[in-house]
Parts: structure tokens; sequence; C-alpha cells
């Protein structure tokens, strides 16, 4: 697929940025969504459902729920996804 990290930066930052409610520049990369931000779980189930649909892939669970912020599902991209 070839991935850009610049690409995937900006398409996880617009789509984290969206759940939170605030602008995709003043989203910080490295905090952590529920804790930091205060999305709901649930909101953070369709984010990953989001990124999945966006680069066909399948996240288990036990790596989704390892991805606390936007930088670890940029990360998780990164080194998954072909």
């Amino acid at each position: 697929m070839g991935l850009n990290v610049d690409e995937v930066t900006k398409e996880v930052r617009e789509i984290a940025a969206d759940f939170v409610g605030i602008e995709p520049g003043e989203l910080d990369l490295n905090k952590k969504l529920r804790l930091e931000y205060g999305i709901s779980s649930i909101e953070a189930s369709e984010i990953i459902m989001e990124m999945e649909d966006r680069y066909k892939i399948k996240i288990p669970v036990e790596e989704a729920i390892k991805i606390l912020s936007a930088q670890d599902a940029i990360d998780y991209i990164m080194k998954n996804v072909q």
C-alpha cells in the first residue's frame, strides 16, 4: 500500500479530532484520548472501527486496547498495514 507517515498522521488526526470535538490542528497526538480528552469507550471503539475501514485491516482486541492516543494509532498503522 506504500503508506506515507504524514498522510497517515493527517488522517488519524482528523478521525480522532472529530470524536474529541476539536479542530485537527489542536489535537495533541500524544494525549490519551479517553483519559485526557474524555471520549467514551464506545467512541474509542468507533475510532478503531473507522481506522479498520479506512486502512482495510482488522485490529485484534488485544491490540486495540493498547491504542490509547492518536500517536499509538499512527504507530500501529505504520507497523501493520502493508
